[in-house]
């Protein structure tokens, strides 16, 4: 039990972030349209939270933990809506012309 104690404590930030990804989940849900993309919506914003609440926190120098645990649940609303507009980008992108533009091979 004590193990699931210090397992808890460890990904304390990852639950708020968790949280707040399912929160901001409800107004992209036009965005995911299957149940991988709401685990994948859900799970990055758990990732930022937990390992960006620490650097966030520091820089800004919140001490409270209750507040720290804020910072996380708001990591985790914006993480999430951050790597869906970043997977929407490079969907829409059309790298094959950035490449010709860049590198030449496009004619004139």
């Amino acid at each position: 039990m004590d193990f699931f104690h210090r397992m808890l404590d460890k990904l304390d930030w990852a639950i708020a972030g968790l949280l707040g990804a399912v929160a901001a989940a409800w107004w992209h849900r036009d965005d995911l349209v299957n149940r991988k993309a709401w685990a994948v919506f859900i799970f990055s914003g758990a990732v930022c939270a937990h390992y960006l609440t620490g650097l966030v926190s520091a820089y800004f120098e919140i001490d409270e933990p209750r507040s720290v645990a804020g910072v996380g649940f708001l990591l985790g609303t914006f993480g999430g809506s951050l790597i869906a507009a970043i997977t929407r980008a490079i969907k829409t992108a059309d790298l094959w012309a950035l490449i010709r533009q860049r590198f030449g091979g496009g004619g004139p």
